[in-house]
């Protein structure tokens, strides 16, 4: 028998990973066959399951009222035993595959977020329903035994990178197998996310350390890799209110989320943590010796804030760079921040040429040295002050006045004419990119030299600023 219709990519993401859960429950039982996989599944979607598949198949032979318990059942077996025998149809092309065979009807009983059947103007040619093959509705059929419940719809998550995508489906089947063998799973898995930002970035997280053909880049012999994209369709088909969104983990961003992870994960959890927020538990304050947020009446573990609203994700995956650059610069006030991550972040997502990163760091150095506390207050105030353009650059030509007067001898200026248009102010680049990232570098050098400068500048001032 060949099943390659049953499992080959096809590009739709609901065919995908019915696809995939056919695979491996035909790996875990080979000596079943294509009926009995189907059996099993409605086995479980009837009997443990209780019908509860209204997000997935609207008024199906699962989940109308009228076909609850062994009647459902019956009537499902009968209706895909009919699809392999082939009853039924007519011959075209189906819509998924693009294989030509005997194509079926496909609306919201058996298919998900199409058009409804009994409203045929939903479908071309006024047809009953989307013209499918028997393997792209049979897959379809397994689709709930992969995916999870996040908040009051359900998660697909699909990769450009097939490995990524197996990885969640059987992470998914291997955890309904577990709580159906302890007789406690009523429906399908709920993650422990509402939110899809915050699960997106744990699906991320899971990826990064468990699917290693991911985060491993055989030509440059890196640990993470810039080419693997997550997209996660978060949908309900229920009643009259269906609605699917997409939310897009970009490659760019997969990749300096795997850096920090993999090469800077004490820096980076330090400053992520910090960022949760709870409107629900006011006046916390994050405890970086416990990784605990605590206020005056109780204190929680990373556990419970986790689900909690996460600016700098939010920022991340919006591409709010002003919002996520001012997170960092009020983190690096108070704490050590790599600053190998924020060039990772302005290289690889920003497109900032290396050389402005370099020249950075050198007027941070240039600024520190042989400076007094005050002094560096003064610096600090005074370039958190600029507030245009031509103020950051007249701020710069007055370092280049006090290179030169300490440093008479010395034939290369501080700031050449190439580094002023090419890397300092290039097309393209923001003025107030380069006074946060010379604050960054001050403040983390400073870290470095276990020295501290009290600064006046207040939180407030920064979120005013960003949101």
């Amino acid at each position: 028998m060949n099943n390659k219709q049953y499992i080959c990519s096809t590009g739709d993401p609901f065919a995908d990973i019915g696809g995939f859960v056919f695979e491996d429950l035909q790996n875990k039982w080979p000596e079943k066959s294509i009926i009995g996989l189907v059996e099993y599944a409605t086995d479980i979607y009837v009997n443990k399951w209780d019908n509860n598949l209204h997000s997935f198949f609207l008024n199906s032979t699962i989940t109308h009222n009228s076909n609850k318990g062994q009647k459902g059942y019956n009537k499902t077996i009968e209706y895909y035993k009919n699809l392999i025998d082939g009853i039924g149809g007519e011959e075209g092309y189906c819509r998924i595959t693009g294989q030509k065979t005997k194509v079926f009807p496909a609306a919201r009983d058996n298919h998900i977020m199409s058009g409804s059947a009994t409203l045929i103007n939903f479908h071309h040619g006024f047809e009953s329903g989307l013209q499918l093959s028997k393997e792209a509705l049979i897959r379809i059929f397994f689709v709930p035994l992969g995916v999870e419940q996040l908040g009051d719809k359900v998660a697909v998550l699909i990769s450009n990178k097939p490995d990524v995508t197996r990885f969640f489906v059987e992470k998914n089947i291997e955890e309904n197998i577990r709580a159906l063998g302890s007789n406690i799973s009523k429906s399908i898995l709920r993650s422990d996310f509402s939110n899809p930002v915050n699960a997106i970035f744990d699906y991320a997280r899971q990826c990064i350390e468990g699917v290693k053909t991911a985060t491993y880049d055989q030509e440059s012999e890196q640990s993470y890799t810039k080419d693997v994209t997550l997209n996660l369709f978060h949908f309900t088909n229920f009643g009259a209110s269906p609605t699917i969104s997409l939310i897009t983990f970009p490659a760019t961003i997969f990749a300096f989320y795997a850096y920090c992870l993999l090469y800077h994960k004490k820096d980076w959890n330090n400053f992520v943590f910090r960022q949760y927020s709870s409107s629900k538990f006011k006046n916390a304050v994050y405890d970086a010796s416990t990784k605990e947020w605590k206020n005056a009446k109780e204190q929680v573990s990373y556990e419970t804030y986790r689900v909690w609203r996460n600016r700098s994700f939010e920022y991340l995956l919006n591409g709010n760079s002003e919002g996520f650059r001012r997170l960092v610069l009020w983190h690096s006030k108070k704490e050590a921040f790599s600053f190998q991550i924020v060039e990772q972040y302005q290289i690889n997502i920003r497109n900032m040429d290396k050389r402005t990163l370099a020249k950075i760091l050198e007027l941070a150095d240039f600024i520190i040295a042989d400076s007094g506390d005050d002094e560096i207050k003064k610096a600090i105030t005074r370039i958190n002050g600029q507030r245009s353009s031509n103020d950051l650059r007249r701020y710069l030509l007055t370092l280049v006045s006090g290179y030169n007067i300490k440093h008479p001898d010395k034939e290369k200026p501080l700031i050449t004419m190439d580094d002023y248009a090419n890397y300092l102010f290039p097309d393209g680049t923001y003025w107030n990119e380069i006074r946060d990232l010379l604050l960054i570098a001050i403040y983390q050098r400073l870290h470095e030299m276990n020295k501290s400068v009290d600064v006046e500048l207040e939180e407030e001032e920064i979120e005013n600023e960003i949101d």
